[in-house]
C-alpha cells in the first residue's frame, strides 16, 4: 500500500484522556468539522502488545493512520466503534440494565463519513487507556492531546457503568504498565483500586502533555466544543448546545459523600488539575454534603 497522499505534518492525532471524561463527545464535536475525521477507540490494544518501543508501536500507529487515510479517501469509510454506523456523544446507556449498571452500546465495525476530504485532512484516533498508558512513546512521534474532567464526576460515572473501571481495573493500560498493574493488585479495596487508576492517568497527563494539549470537559461544554481548537482550530467556530453531566440524577443512589470523602483525602497530580473545591461545589450540586 502506497501511503497517503502528502498529509501535512501534524496531521494524525492522538486523542487520550481518562476513560468516562467526554472523550467520545469530543469525537462526535470533532466529526462535525470540516476536512477532520475522529475514530472512537479504531484499534485494538493487542495490535500494540509485545512491539519494541518506541519504534514499533510508533511504527504499527503510524500504519494504522496511512491505512484508514487510505480507507477514508477510498472508500468514505474507516474503523471505528460507533451505533448503527455512526459515533455517539455518549457510548453508554442513559439508563441501568437490570444490573443497576449502564451497558456499553458502541461496537468495533465500520463508519461512513459522507464530507470531503483532501490529501492532509486531520485524522484523530482516540483509545482512553492504551494511549495513556504509551503518552511516553506516542509523544515522541504524534501531537497527543488529553480530555480530562472534574475527578468526583469520573468516578461517580465508573461506579454506574459495566465496564473493568468498575472493579477498579484498566486491563488496557495494564498490560504497557507493570508498575499500576502491580499497584492495583495490591489493593484490596475496589475505591482504593479507583483512585489509583484516577491519579496514575493524570499523572501521565503531567508528565508527558504540555499544559495547553490538557483540555478539560467543564471547557468543552462551557464553549460549546470550542475548546477543541486546541485540537483542530476549526473547533473554535463551534456553538454547539452542551450541558455538563457531572451533576447526572443517576448518581442519586451513590453515597456520594462518602466517595467524595476518600477522593478529597488523597494526594496526587489529579489537585494538579482540579481544586478540592471543585469536588465539593459538586457534592453540593448532588445534594450530599460531605
Amino acid at each position: 500500500m502506497e501511503p497517503f497522499p502528502s498529509p501535512a505534518a501534524g496531521a494524525d492525532v492522538i486523542l487520550t484522556g481518562i476513560a468516562r471524561s467526554g472523550t467520545t463527545l469530543a469525537c462526535t464535536l470533532l466529526n462535525q468539522l470540516p476536512d477532520t475525521v475522529a475514530l472512537h477507540e479504531p484499534m485494538s490494544p493487542r495490535m500494540l502488545v509485545g512491539l519494541t518501543v518506541p519504534e514499533g508501536v510508533n511504527n504499527r500507529v503510524a500504519a494504522f493512520f496511512d491505512a484508514q487515510r487510505h480507507s477514508l479517501h477510498d472508500r468514505g469509510e474507516a474503523i471505528s466503534r460507533g451505533i448503527d454506523g455512526r459515533i455517539p456523544d455518549n457510548p453508554y446507556a442513559a439508563t441501568p440494565g437490570p444490573n443497576g449498571l449502564r451497558a456499553s452500546l458502541v461496537r468495533e465495525g465500520i463508519v461512513q463519513f459522507d464530507k470531503p476530504l483532501t490529501p492532509s485532512f486531520r485524522l484523530v484516533v482516540k483509545h482512553p487507556s492504551c494511549f495513556t498508558a504509551l503518552l511516553g512513546t506516542l509523544t515522541q512521534r504524534f501531537p497527543c492531546h488529553a480530555i480530562v474532567r472534574n475527578p468526583l464526576a469520573i468516578l461517580l460515572s465508573w461506579q454506574t457503568t459495566e465496564a473493568n473501571w468498575n472493579q477498579g481495573r484498566q486491563p488496557a493500560a495494564e498490560v504497557f504498565d507493570d508498575d499500576l498493574r502491580l499497584r492495583l493488585d495490591a489493593e484490596p479495596d475496589r475505591l482504593g483500586r479507583q483512585l489509583t487508576m484516577l491519579s496514575w492517568s493524570f499523572g501521565q497527563y503531567a508528565r508527558h502533555l504540555r499544559a495547553e494539549t490538557v483540555i478539560r470537559y467543564e471547557d468543552m461544554i462551557a464553549t460549546g466544543g470550542g475548546a477543541l481548537a486546541r485540537i483542530a482550530p476549526a473547533a473554535g467556530a463551534l456553538v454547539a448546545p452542551l450541558y455538563s453531566r457531572n451533576a447526572n440524577p443517576i448518581y442519586g443512589g451513590l453515597d456520594v459523600a462518602a466517595i467524595a470523602g476518600r477522593l478529597l483525602g488523597t494526594n496526587g497530580p489529579q489537585w494538579d488539575f482540579y481544586s478540592r473545591d471543585a469536588v465539593r461545589e459538586l457534592v453540593d450540586q448532588l445534594g450530599s454534603p460531605a
